[in-house]
């Protein structure tokens, strides 16, 4: 046999039983898990739940404890015990993906435009000065438009598991 395989070989045997305990269901240390996804959440928070027999629902956390969870939704409160839910998600929003798009964007169209402007034929044109300075005023006025635009858009963040 090859070292190389024996050693990649001998890795899968050490790494494959901490894959296969990731897999099982249960356990003490989701329990501790859920619990701590519980305790972290906040009154008035928006969050969506799931598992079986409950489906997808999602409402404003009135009441949360390590072993249940209140929600808000229409028409009247749901009361949901923490072993029945098997993923939650709170939702955030979007600001810095949009302040990061936007002042790439906008920093990228401004090192072209910065890169064109100017007259060729004069002594003092410079290409790369007035790129810099387009790219860097494109990439601030970019940022805080997308950040503008992104705390507009609701993003669901996974908390558990």
């Amino acid at each position: 046999m090859h070292p190389t395989l024996a050693m990649t070989a001998l890795c899968g045997l050490l790494v494959l039983p901490r894959l296969g305990g990731a897999q099982t269901a249960g356990g003490p240390r989701l329990d501790s898990d859920r619990q701590h996804v519980f305790q972290a959440l906040e009154d008035s928070q928006w969050v969506r739940v799931a598992g079986p027999g409950l489906g997808r629902r999602e409402g404003r956390v009135l009441q949360h404890s390590p072993t249940e969870i209140v929600l808000s939704p229409d028409p009247q409160p749901l009361r949901m015990p923490a072993t029945s839910i098997d993923t939650v998600w709170t939702r955030g929003r979007s600001t810095v993906r949009g302040g990061i798009i936007g002042g790439l964007l906008l920093g990228a169209a401004g090192a072209i435009v910065g890169a064109s402007s100017g007259d060729e034929g004069g002594d003092d044109y410079n290409p790369g000065f007035w790129s810099l300075i387009f790219a860097g005023g494109g990439a601030v006025g970019g940022g805080l438009l997308g950040a503008l635009v992104g705390s507009t858009i609701p993003r669901w963040d996974r908390q558990y598991p």
